[in-house]
């Protein structure tokens, strides 16, 4: 990280804002001021809506990025929409300006870089967001023999905790038809990287996490549900116990609606490699948002 004089001033290329809506606007458009009802226009628009909307700017220059944003009140979606963004593109070098009580700039050496320092400034908690991711625990033992999982928990505890790439990779394409995640722990970190992901991924959960191979499991679009599946993740690996469970979680991403992903996931450790495999199977019978008769015994779980 280089420190970076306040007056820095990049030659103009192109510059956007993202709205709390995760909207895209041009911020040079007159758009944007009549949507917003405002009287001011330009760069003067651009910084009230930084400050005091939670909206974030980001300017192209060739190779380089400047992003602009105010980490106290940055709108969640905008941020998200703001890293959907900054994913489909590549930068030599990236300039992040921070509006607290004054402007601070950081320069950063690559986009990944800067993903990591923009999620170590915000933290949006998940305190509004209860309820939204929602996990029934399961026995083990109640995988049928018939199911693709099954087979991926009987393939972990014949490797003895050590990954076989070569041994999964059928299982993983064919039984499971690409619906797996791979992740790894950090060197001298406590993050867990986005390893590997299948083909079978659904839309649009797959378009980004193809994009952030080698990120942080957190780095998501929705934050929040990247940071409680990281947590899953990490439980599992530091127990060395795989864990079996139905998932009912509804996901934000930018410039879309809400989406439900009802899910049966299991998640098997790989302790000898540090590695963690998230391997799932769509079903749209899963529903935790009705509470389960008592006599059911699994109890639903508000995970946060």
């Amino acid at each position: 990280m280089i420190g970076v004089e306040a007056n820095w001033t990049p030659p103009y290329m192109r510059s956007v804002v993202f709205d709390d809506q995760g909207e895209l606007w041009d911020a040079r458009s007159r758009r944007l001021a009549l949507d917003l009802h405002a009287s001011i226009a330009g760069e003067e628009l651009v910084d009230y809506a930084i400050r005091n909307l939670g909206f974030v700017a980001a300017k192209e220059m060739g190779a380089s990025l400047r992003i602009s944003l105010r980490p106290s009140v940055v709108s969640p979606i905008a941020f998200s929409a703001l890293l959907y963004w900054l994913h489909d593109r590549s930068a030599d070098r990236v300039l992040i300006s921070f509006c607290d009580r004054e402007w601070t700039h950081e320069m950063m050496r690559s986009r990944e870089e800067a993903v990591r320092r923009l999620m170590s400034r915000v933290d949006f908690g998940q305190g509004t967001r209860d309820g939204d991711f929602l996990q029934q625990e399961l026995s083990l033992e109640s995988l049928p023999p018939s199911s693709p999982l099954r087979d991926v928990l009987e393939m972990w505890r014949a490797s003895g905790g050590k990954f076989d790439r070569e041994r999964l990779a059928p299982l993983l394409e064919r039984a499971l038809q690409g619906r797996f995640v791979l992740a790894e722990a950090a060197p001298n970190r406590p993050s867990l990287l986005i390893k590997d992901i299948g083909s079978g991924l659904r839309r649009p959960a797959h378009h980004w996490l193809s994009r952030s191979i080698g990120l942080r499991v957190e780095d998501q679009p929705d934050y929040a549900y990247g940071k409680w599946v990281a947590g899953t993740y990490r439980d599992v690996l530091n127990k060395g116990e795989p864990d079996l469970g139905d998932v009912d979680a509804v996901i934000r991403f930018p410039q879309e609606a809400r989406q439900s992903f009802r899910y049966k996931r299991l998640l098997v450790p790989f302790t000898a490699d540090e590695i963690i495999l998230c391997a799932s199977l769509v079903d749209p019978d899963i529903n935790l948002r009705v509470k389960p008769r008592n006599e059911v015994g699994n109890a639903v779980k508000v995970l946060a």
